[in-house]
């Protein structure tokens, strides 16, 4: 964003050592207000003992032109900034004091170049001014990184700053000194905000309000990709399908994958961009073979991946920058790898189903098989932010006071997106009395009383309710309840006496649930959506039943049919204004039918409607250790295993160890119980 209108106005008339050039750009500098108001701070006051900067992230998120802007402040301010790329000279420390060394002032008053005179003219510099040295691309700096640590920082002058610019965080050596610790200020470079990309955008002469709303959405207010699609102008067909999309996504990966130059890694990168969330193990069935460690410690040490709670993702951009090269390029290829994702996560849930949660891997396996809403919400979802609290008669106040807000705040709400990947939009307008629809009608206390489970708060960081959900377990404590319910009876009364007996559990368990309402403050806030999409998926694959009759809207009827619930044939009612129908929906994963829900989902995402043995446990095995599963089951000794694929009888031990334990076998009969059916190769 444009600096203060006084300091452009007095840089402008003072122009004696600036050009135009220069101070047009600082005119592009967004959203860096922290670091350049710490390096002005610098430039009146010192270092204050933070000698050691770190400037990092990803290609293209702007550490290089936040360099420009720091050298530009310093020449301003009188003070000498040295500034060399790593990639201008050979890394050795001479050389890197010699490349210094040209850039001193008067530097043809010097007629040696030896570190005592470097030293000696930098510290004269250092007792006249500020000095700074930015070294830039540290990433590259290679062998030299260990003399820059050791000789070059504990020989500098007291008060010059050390700015080490790269895509990595400065760790190990630099952090276990706490000496050298306690010198470094870390500075991570981050994304735009919406509001910053917009301003950006603004700056580089867009005036289009919709193409700078899509630029901002594509581009999630990643720098390089800002600047890179500065440069597109809108099309008639505006929403992205033209080719000057696809140009910058490709200059965006071509400039990542500098980072990747080896060949098998950059497939195993490839691989990760399937991906939403990857971790060694979804990595190696994705691959369909084993990952060693160097190959994977060398993944996730890239710039563009970063940890989370749950494994590691890639940057958005690089992942779907990756994705739609690949797709485009090998569409077959791409295909395989989706459907190796889908059904390793669709195992997963068999495996776990209903002894614990899988609200995780049914967002992942919904994430893979296409439907663009939830795809769209789910890469752009960062948890923690907020967290689901039961309700009781101790705090009943608080969800009763929700509610009021709710209704007294509701407003007309127009509800859009699109999925980033396929361009797919979804437009719908909500009125203000439909808005108030989830809440109206409901008796808050009753359901708390009925059952302790029943009711719960959605919570902010700081305490502030912002969302209210009432999913009801079903046993023979609340079916009365529930069949005098308006809007979970005519579900209910529709059931035979023989089904409606199989929800009678005792009360310390419960068939199934029905859900009331889930409701949050703002509808357009993803995180909250999601938050109530994974709240769904906590009970979607538990074994039991599932159902909810919401209000008669299409933004519920749509959300419920992607998530695969069906409408209970029949059953409907006009409860929520006394004249429009409104439809049951239901969802049943009790027993064998989990088997078909996760079926319906597959084929839906274009994957095969007949899984063969290989989607389920055997999804974690390699190529070779399916050929050896299958020749166990002809009978085969371990020798003549190793005969029939010619490696070594040790080879074939070491793979048969491997194959105990990914599916927790500890023997040849076990294996052969552990399936009903005869495994195929391949």
């Amino acid at each position: 964003m444009p600096n203060d209108k006084d300091e452009f106005t007095t840089a402008w008339n003072g122009r004696d050592s600036l050009n135009r050039i220069e101070l047009r750009e600082d005119q592009y500098i967004a959203s860096r207000d922290e670091p350049l108001s710490r390096f002005r701070r610098f430039l009146t006051e010192g270092a204050a003992g933070k000698t050691v900067w770190s400037l990092y992230g990803t290609a293209g998120i702007g550490k290089s032109f936040l360099l420009d802007a720091f050298r530009r402040l310093a020449d301003r301010a009188g003070a000498c900034m040295l500034q060399v790329d790593s990639r201008d000279f050979n890394h050795k420390g001479d050389l890197l004091l010699r490349q210094l060394l040209k850039l001193l002032p008067d530097e043809s008053q010097a007629r040696s170049d030896s570190s005592d005179s470097w030293l000696t003219r930098l510290g004269r510099l250092a007792a006249r001014g500020r000095v700074v040295i930015a070294l830039d691309t540290y990433e590259e700096m290679g062998d030299l990184d260990g003399w820059i640590r050791e000789q070059f920082i504990p020989n500098l002058p007291d008060g010059v700053l050390l700015i080490l610019a790269g895509r990595y965080r400065l760790k190990d050596k630099w952090i276990l000194s706490p000496a050298l610790r306690e010198r470094i200020w870390f500075m991570p470079l981050e994304q735009l905000s919406g509001s910053e990309s917009a301003a950006y955008l603004r700056q580089c002469g867009l005036d289009d309000e919709e193409w700078i709303e899509a630029v901002c959405r594509k581009t999630g207010g990643h720098p390089l990709a800002l600047a890179l699609a500065s440069v597109v102008r809108p099309q008639e067909d505006w929403a992205g399908k033209s080719g000057d999309w696809a140009e910058w996504f490709e200059q965006l990966a071509h400039i990542w994958l500098r980072e990747v130059p080896d060949a098998a890694l950059r497939e195993v990168v490839e691989t990760a961009a399937v991906l939403l969330h990857l971790n060694r193990e979804v990595l190696q069935a994705v691959l369909d073979r084993d990952l060693d460690d160097g190959t994977f410690g060398q993944l996730v040490s890239l710039s563009f991946v970063r940890k989370t709670e749950r494994g590691w993702m890639l940057h958005d951009l690089m992942r779907m920058a990756t994705r739609k090269q690949l797709e485009e390029r090998t569409p077959a290829h791409f295909e395989r790898l989706r459907g190796r994702a889908a059904l390793y996560y669709a195992a997963r849930i068999r495996e776990a189903a209903p002894y614990r949660s899988t609200e995780w891997e049914v967002g992942e396996l919904f994430y893979y098989t296409g439907i663009p809403l939830i795809r769209s919400l789910l890469q752009a979802y960062s948890r923690g932010r907020y967290t689901w609290e039961p309700v009781t008669l101790a705090n009943l106040g608080e969800g009763e006071a929700y509610m009021h807000r709710r209704l007294e705040e509701a407003t007309p709400l127009s509800l859009s997106g699109m999925d980033p990947e396929t361009e797919e939009h979804f437009d719908e307008y909500v009125s203000k009395e439909e808005m108030t629809l989830t809440i109206k009608h409901l008796e808050l206390r009753n359901w708390v009383e009925l059952d302790p489970q029943s009711v719960m708060l959605l919570r902010t960081a700081e305490g502030e309710a912002i969302g209210l959900a009432v999913i009801v377990p079903i046993h023979r404590g609340t079916l009365p309840a529930l069949s005098r319910d308006p809007f979970a009876g005519p579900y209910l009364h529709s059931l035979s006496p023989s089904e409606r007996r199989q929800l009678e559990a005792e009360p310390s368990g419960q068939a199934g649930w029905f859900i009331r309402t889930i409701d949050y403050a703002d509808w357009k806030n993803q995180d909250m959506v999601l938050e109530a999409m994974y709240l769904m998926f906590s009970y979607m694959c538990s074994g039991g039943l599932f159902f909810a009759s919401p209000p008669p809207m299409e933004f519920f009827r749509m959300s419920h049919l992607n998530l695969g619930f069906q409408p209970a044939a029949g059953v409907v009612h006009q409860h929520y204004d006394g004249k429009t129908p409104t439809p049951t929906f239901v969802l049943d994963t009790r027993r064998d039918k989990l088997e078909s829900f996760l079926r319906f989902v597959l084929r839906r995402g274009g994957l095969p409607d007949e899984l063969d043995w290989w989607s389920g446990p055997g999804s974690r095995l390699t190529e070779r250790e399916r050929e050896v599963v299958a020749l166990v089951f002809e009978g085969l000794t371990n020798g003549e295993i190793a005969k029939a694929l010619f490696v070594s009888e040790i080879t074939v031990k070491k793979h048969v160890s491997a194959i105990y334990g990914k599916l927790s076998v500890k023997s040849r009969s076990q294996l052969i119980k552990l399936f009903s059916g005869k495994p195929r190769i391949g």
